[in-house]
């Protein structure tokens, strides 16, 4: 059954294949053999009706058989004829007709997973890095330390500024008047903290509890809230308390409240911390530049469609569970799916692209991952989802996505060693 093919740029081909009149008629003759074996056709013993009367009886379903023996033949001469051809989908036949001379005629397509031209690992560079921890640092993450242990005592003699713990009670209303009124009470949150309006911060300075002050914002056109895009709202404060933070000395006994035996070992972990942070994020910053340089003149919009789809799916429905939990309704007439859609696609498209060069690498070397990192491997997975081990490990196993931890632990070690082989240490 000759075949032909034709790539086109988003690695999709299209199979057009066309077998004679004869290889048609045997194929049929076979189907027609292996219906009558089992037919029950009145007036004939099982296995003895004439193949005319089968053919008349079962016409519908015999062609129906034959058109997808013969796709089936067409599938698995192209998979045994075209080598290093790896399906991303099944085949989809467009078009099967059965032509009046007797002959069969084929259209279909599928997508396959590209092969690259990359360039030469040892033709990459890495940027220069620094990962060394200063003890500016070290005295940094101990700060931090401290004002999450820090107490917050009440002021009532004193007036609002950076650093103290305020409570309000929030009204706000559109200066125009197109739109509902709203209300927030008990909001706590420090003043001169990020993700507080600054005009909201600017009128609680100098205020004292009992006091109302207001403040007015205009948000520009182009919010993402569409409600209040290109709207003006006044905002009444009821400043309802204020805190001042108390800080813990920096000493031995502070450093036993975490369980270290004194300050000096709470330092040193403090540094390991740091330094396994920094660690990290070189580690990131050079795949990310490994991959920029290998990917260079690979053309973004010309991926699998199917990889792509999929993958855009799944960043959409993190989008909507996002905007679940900060109670907004991903159903609601004012979240613009298209929109979201176009503004995710591109690093969707960067992930599908990285992810394909890197299981081309993987492949390449062979790269193999022992059993006990992919535990490894799920472990931090389930850390990061806060869910125990066992369970979210007995969870991927009942949805059948152990697989996909392989697949990723997989594809992490490729990274490794492409760092590695590229002139870069992995802590």
């Amino acid at each position: 059954m000759p075949y032909q093919l034709t790539r086109r740029p988003d690695h999709t081909i299209e199979v057009t294949a066309h077998a004679d009149s004869e290889t048609v008629e045997a194929e049929r003759l076979q189907i027609l053999h292996n219906v009558r074996r089992s037919a029950r056709v009145p007036g004939f013993r099982p296995g003895k009706a004439p193949l005319s009367v089968i053919r008349t009886r079962f016409g519908d379903a015999v062609q129906s058989e034959l058109e997808e023996h013969l796709s089936k033949h067409l599938w698995q001469e192209v998979l045994d004829g075209e080598e290093g051809l790896e399906p991303l989908t099944p085949l989809q036949v467009k078009s099967a007709v059965f032509k009046d001379d007797g002959s069969f005629a084929i259209d279909a397509e599928l997508e396959v997973r590209p092969r690259y031209d990359l360039t030469p690992v040892d033709k990459l560079t890495l940027p220069e890095i620094a990962i060394s921890v200063t003890d500016g640092e070290v005295e940094q993450e101990l700060e931090k330390l401290r004002k999450e242990q820090a107490a917050w005592e009440p002021v009532d003699d004193q007036p609002a500024e950076d650093g103290m713990l305020v409570e309000i009670d929030l009204h706000g209303e559109y200066v125009d008047g197109d739109g509902e009124p709203f209300s927030s009470e008990g909001v706590r949150f420090e003043l001169g903290e990020d993700g507080v309006f600054a005009e909201i911060q600017e009128a609680l300075q100098g205020a004292k509890p009992g006091q109302e002050v207001t403040a007015e914002r205009r948000f520009p056109d182009d919010d993402q809230d569409q409600e209040r895009a290109g709207k003006s709202v006044r905002y009444r404060i009821d400043v309802l308390s204020l805190k001042r933070q108390i800080l813990p000395d920096l000493d031995d006994d502070f450093a036993a409240g975490f369980g270290f035996d004194g300050l000096e070992a709470l330092s040193g972990r403090a540094r390991d911390a740091i330094q396994a942070r920094k660690n990290s994020e070189r580690r990131s910053s050079w795949r990310r530049a490994l991959l920029d340089q290998l990917e260079e003149g690979i053309d973004q919009n010309q991926l699998p469609p199917t990889l792509v789809r999929r993958d855009l799916r799944e960043e959409m429905e993190r989008y909507a569970y996002a905007m679940a939990m900060q109670g907004k309704d991903p159903r609601s007439e004012d979240t613009d799916w298209q929109r979201i859609s176009a503004e995710l696609e591109p690093q969707v498209r960067r992930k599908v692209l990285d992810s394909l060069v890197l299981e081309q690498l993987g492949e390449d070397w062979a790269t193999e991952v022992p059993e006990d990192e992919v535990n490894s491997f799920l472990q931090e997975d389930a850390h990061r989802r806060g869910v125990p081990v066992a369970e979210h490990t007995a969870n991927l196993e009942k949805e059948g996505r152990l697989d996909e931890i392989r697949h990723a632990a997989r594809v992490s070690a490729t990274v490794d060693e492409l760092i590695r082989r590229a002139g870069g240490e992995v802590e």
